[in-house]
């Protein structure tokens, strides 16, 4: 039995047990097999089953990806360099609108038409039991049958002038005479064509009378007065009554052709600078979603409102299926190109926030005999929000094959995966 001094017995080193000798190994053989990028804790880094550097994946059968609704194609590119959003409210188009009134006072004898009601160039909107109309016509009639004796008489008179058997000063006299009745039958007959009379109707007034007083004519005349539109559209306000008197000036109709509508728009000061007259426009209202409706500037005013510091700035915008109302309010966005500057825009809804990051999905090409479709998660730098798209500044060169449509299901498909991958089947 060997004796050692305490010094000795501290100096030397324990010898490792037969456990001790068998563990070392092992953990040495458990480091060489673990997965590169795990940590050296042990398990797989929660929530990524990814090596480092190798994007996230999601793995969706063809069936899947189609009821989803999910749709791919390469982004799709843009010049515009910015773009105005102005606030505004419809109107009706004042090129097109007409407010119909009476010309001569009466009382209305019937009413064809309501509000809403469609109607054509030319339609008797109401018809006016008026007076002053049987009036104008029996002037026409009078400076009708006295133009044609004066004519007939002129006639005489030329020919007497030719055989030498009137005076050429006679001759004059009755020349200016038929010349002034020709004057009052011009101005008789602009008076009806006034109240709305078609030359058909003048026509049928007109028929019967020549150089004699017209047997009959007083039968032809008629007080009442058809209140025509001179432009088709929608009747938008009505204020005909039946039995009601009428005075010359008072609106009994609101004619306006719904299909070409105006924006009013707002422009800001620090706006202006932008505005063009050669701008495209698209208008947009929140009761109508997700459509864009193209319009086309053709005013900017020339002075700021003194309140509202604003420009006036007026769109004409196509209205041929009627959607758009007036008086909705509804947004302007103008685009200012910049030509020779293209800029990647996806779909708004083709980018996601995933793990704090703004990320897009690109499909990859099958591998031979890869039965799934497989999205790659792609960061992505995010611009602003034109009505075009999203304006992507870096991650896409444009050649990807993106997810746009059907982004946020994948997204969902991919936080519910507690690895990296996602496998849907």
């Amino acid at each position: 039995m060997s004796h050692r001094t305490p010094t000795e017995q501290r100096a030397r080193p324990a010898r490792p047990s037969a456990a001790g000798r068998v563990i070392l190994p092992v953990a040495l053989v458990f480091l060489a097999c673990r997965p590169p990028g795990t940590p050296a804790g042990g398990g797989a880094e929660e929530g990524h089953g990814h090596g480092a550097g190798e994007a996230e994946q999601v793995h969706v059968a063809p069936a899947d990806a189609q009821a989803w609704g999910v749709e791919v194609g390469p982004p799709a590119r843009t010049t515009t360099a910015a773009e105005l959003v102005l606030p505004g409210v419809l109107g009706t188009n004042d090129n097109r609108t007409a407010r119909i009134a009476s010309l001569v006072p009466g009382q209305i004898a019937a009413v064809h038409v309501d509000l809403g009601s469609g109607v054509k160039g030319g339609q008797p909107l109401a018809t006016l039991n008026a007076p002053e109309f049987a009036r104008a016509q029996t002037d026409y009639l009078q400076a009708l049958t006295q133009a044609e004796l004066a004519r007939a008489d002129s006639e005489r008179a030329r020919v007497l002038r030719e055989s030498r058997a009137l005076e050429e000063r006679e001759f004059l006299r009755r020349q200016a005479v038929y010349e002034e009745h020709l004057a009052d039958l011009r101005a008789a007959e602009g008076i009806l064509r006034a109240l709305g009379v078609t030359e058909e109707g003048m026509a049928a007034l007109a028929g019967g009378v020549d150089g004699e007083a017209a047997s009959g004519a007083g039968a032809r005349v008629d007080p009442l007065l058809p209140i025509r539109t001179p432009l088709g559209g929608v009747v938008l306000e009505r204020h005909a009554v039946l039995g009601e008197p009428v005075e010359p000036g008072h609106t009994l109709f609101t004619v306006s052709d719904l299909s070409v509508l105006w924006a009013w728009l707002d422009a800001y000061e620090h706006q202006i600078p932008h505005l063009d007259p050669s701008a495209e426009v698209v208008i947009r209202t929140a009761l109508i979603p997700g459509r864009d409706f193209p319009g086309r500037i053709t005013f900017i005013a020339d002075q700021v409102d003194p309140q509202l510091r604003t420009v006036r700035v007026r769109v004409e915008v196509p209205n041929g299926d009627r959607t758009l109302k007036p008086n909705m309010y509804v947004q302007g966005f103008l685009r200012v190109r910049s030509p020779g500057v293209e800029r990647i825009v996806v779909p708004p809804d083709a980018v996601q926030l995933h793990e704090g990051h703004s990320v897009v999905f690109v499909e990859r090409a099958p591998e031979p005999g890869e039965e799934h479709r497989v999205f790659e998660v792609r960061q992505v730098v995010p611009g602003e929000v034109l009505t075009e798209g999203q304006v992507i500044l870096e991650g896409l060169d444009g050649s990807e094959a993106v997810a746009l449509r059907g982004a946020f299901l994948l997204k969902a498909e991919l936080t519910k995966s507690a690895g990296g991958h996602a496998h849907v089947h």
